[in-house]
């Protein structure tokens, strides 16, 4: 018989031998106790592996430890922004001891499942690399995830495809735009994705095109440059809006709803979350109920595409109360408590930038007014000149309309000025200096003069009631004027011209180059047009046409092929000051040889007569690198101006209203008139311009 006692610490505990059978029939059981604890270890580890890692989650990389940071604006898990394969970049992974991930590669063993179009990352997830501590060799290895970020939580995920964890989903699916209201006239800066610049909704040469030339270059500018935490409300693309405010501005904008589903009324509300104290938004919330009461409106987008849409004017006022001194946002999200849980289900589905205007002092510019005219001609006399420029309330018009309605959109203000020393500023030129001027001639010493040589041809035509000139040469000749009646070359401003005579076709002219060229002028078709006087100045201010420009064949020239026949100019100038720089050589030698028998007798005397050669060449020289510098430049501007569109199709300050097609003289496409605005990537172009060179 056996008996079983209880020990001490409340076991049994045999008091008789085993026979050999029971030794095994133990053994047996124990080996598999043994592989079940081991295969639910192994099951258990495996469910960990499948955790959606997110943002805190431990990481390791080698014997270095660290914490997983996840940088892009996603859903949240347990209320934590949820890892995705797009978190690669040195900042997402932030080591204890310095050390520093800097060459990772792709993510490995992630999920299937996708985040805004991104697949989302596990425990068992690893990210092969190569990194180091500053000052170290480097070494291989990969980051691996210590724990998932998670705590106390039953989800998981399967690898083939699981769905994100239980929440049930009760928001519409829709997206928020900012967009200007009806009577915007250029009070503020405002930009956006307009659909026709990247759908072909828009006739152009017969068929319908985008009216961006490169709409992925287009997209990108508007999904994430400039953009703090893109998003991709339920993966789709989102442009975001800009807004640049004076300090202590107010803009009231209007607000869109795109429909991604049907959209009902319900309890959802939208609320606006501004990034920064200094810049309010009211109201910060508002009914979605409010927002689609109008209606829903249907917008084709050019073949079979179409979008819907609600827009509700006037919602919103944004101030800037005080500088900002870098870009700020306004999120916008959507809430709604979720009746059968009773919590709040709250997405992202908007946001707007608001932009930096703590430079906004250094954006100021003196424009010096001066008229240019015939004295001895009264169709183009200062009287014509004073009849157009009355028609835009004159020096105060312009002014209130450069300020208030389209250079403030780039934050920049003018103070015009049209006295110097209490005298009007004007240039009074006689029908007898343009036809000197004409032929190359010095008007002052009626003599040829090199200076004036560039300036043949600024005549192109000429009859009782007609004086037409070339629009580059009459800046050129009213510059040089200029200087010799007042000094302001070493002020930083800028020289507007007004002049009655007219152009084949140009209504204003100004140089985008130098860089710092302060001149421009506004011919007499266009001296009653606001739009004209702000479209100059911006080009002295750095910015292109918003077009493309052609060629003798009519062609449009890329902006490749632009920087192309920059670099070949330069090439043919340096081959040609290589030429005289080889000649002056040639006429050194033949002096030299011709004064042998001298420079034998005198040979210190060498150097005292070759000077005037040498010096002759280092002006080559001199005149080479000032030309290379000035093509350096314009390929500069070039690569900032790189964002183009159909001509005349646009309402950019910097677009023609039409197009002359096939060159022939003939304006055959109109396009629109009324030019209202600038681009985001224009506002960054002319304040730096005017910070540099004209405040």
């Amino acid at each position: 018989m056996t008996m079983d006692t209880l020990n001490q610490d409340g076991n049994n505990s045999e008091t008789q031998n085993q026979t050999p059978a029971q030794d095994q029939m133990k053994a047996d059981n124990q080996k598999k106790m043994e592989e079940k604890r081991a295969e639910n270890e192994e099951k258990d580890k495996k469910e960990e592996g499948l955790l959606l890692a997110i943002d805190g989650a431990k990481i390791k990389f080698n014997a270095h430890s660290g914490t997983f940071k996840v940088l892009h604006d996603v859903p949240t898990t347990q209320d934590k922004l949820t890892g995705t394969i797009v978190e690669k970049l040195v900042p997402n992974f932030i080591f204890e001891d310095g050390f520093i991930l800097t060459q990772p590669t792709e993510w490995q063993n992630f999920g299937t499942v996708k985040v805004q179009d991104n697949k989302v990352l596990l425990k068992q997830s690893f990210l092969p690399g190569v990194g180091a501590i500053p000052g170290t060799p480097p070494e291989s290895g990969k980051v691996e995830f210590v724990n998932s970020g998670q705590v106390n939580v039953p989800e998981s995920i399967d690898a083939k495809g699981a769905p994100i964890p239980n929440k049930v989903e009760v928001l519409k699916k829709f997206m928020i735009h900012f967009r200007r209201n009806a009577s915007y006239k250029g009070e503020f800066g405002f930009d956006w994705m307009r659909d026709e610049y990247i759908y072909p909704m828009t006739a152009v040469g017969g068929a319908n095109k985008e009216l961006s030339l490169d709409p992925a270059q287009l997209k990108t500018e508007y999904k994430t440059t400039d953009v703090l935490n893109p998003v991709s409300p339920y993966g789709k693309d989102y442009y975001c809006s800009f807004l640049n405010l004076m300090l202590n501005q107010e803009a009231e904008l209007d607000i869109e709803v795109e429909e991604l589903e049907t959209l009902a009324t319900d309890a959802t509300e939208i609320i606006f979350e501004s990034s920064s104290p200094d810049l309010t938004i009211n109201p910060s919330s508002i009914p979605l109920s409010t927002l689609i009461a109008g209606g829903k409106k249907n917008k084709p987008l050019g073949g079979t595409t179409s979008r819907d849409y609600y827009i509700a004017a006037n919602q919103v006022k944004v101030k800037c109360n005080k500088a900002l001194i870098k870009n700020e946002q306004i999120k916008v999200f959507a809430k709604l408590k979720d009746a059968a849980s009773g919590t709040d289900d709250k997405k992202e589905v908007g946001k707007m930038m608001v932009m930096k205007n703590s430079d906004q002092s250094k954006y100021t510019i003196n424009v010096y007014v001066i008229k240019a005219f015939i004295s001895d001609n009264t169709t183009f006399g200062e009287a014509v000149i004073d009849t157009e420029f009355a028609k835009i309330g004159g020096l105060s018009g312009l002014e209130k309309y450069l300020n208030e309605n389209s250079l403030n959109q780039g934050l920049i203000q003018v103070k015009l000025i049209d006295k110097k020393d209490s005298k009007t500023l004007k240039i009074d030129l006689s029908t007898n200096t343009f036809n000197l001027v004409n032929r190359g001639i010095n008007p002052r010493t009626n003599t040829p003069d090199d200076e004036y040589e560039s300036l043949k041809g600024i005549i192109t035509s000429i009859g009782p009631t007609s004086f037409e000139v070339d629009s580059g040469k009459s800046v050129n000749l009213f510059n040089k004027q200029m200087n010799k009646l007042y000094n302001f070359n070493q002020e930083k401003c800028i020289l507007l011209y007004l002049c009655p005579l007219k152009t084949k076709d140009a209504g204003g002219s100004a140089y985008t180059i130098p860089l710092n060229n302060k001149h421009c002028i506004i011919f007499g078709t266009n001296l009653f047009d606001p739009q004209s006087y702000a479209h100059e100045i911006a080009h002295t201010l750095g910015l292109e046409h918003s077009f493309l420009s052609k060629d003798s064949s009519c062609n449009l020239v890329s902006l490749i092929d632009e920087k192309r026949n920059a670099d070949n100019e330069v090439e043919k100038y340096r081959r040609e000051v290589n030429r005289a720089k080889t000649d002056i050589d040639g006429q050194w030698t033949r002096y030299r040889n011709s004064n042998l028998a001298y420079f034998t007798q005198h040979p210190d005397k060498e150097g005292e007569y070759k000077k005037p050669y040498e010096d002759a060449k280092q002006k080559l020289t001199r005149k080479f690198t000032e030309y290379q510098g000035l093509k350096n430049d314009e390929k500069s501007l070039i690569d900032k101006n790189n964002v183009r569109f159909q001509r005349a199709y646009t309402e950019n300050i910097m677009d023609y209203w039409g197009d002359d097609t096939n060159c022939d003289g003939t304006i055959d496409v109109r396009g629109i008139a009324d030019k209202l605005s600038f681009n985001k990537f224009q506002w960054k172009i002319i304040q730096n311009e005017a910070k540099t060179y004209y405040h």
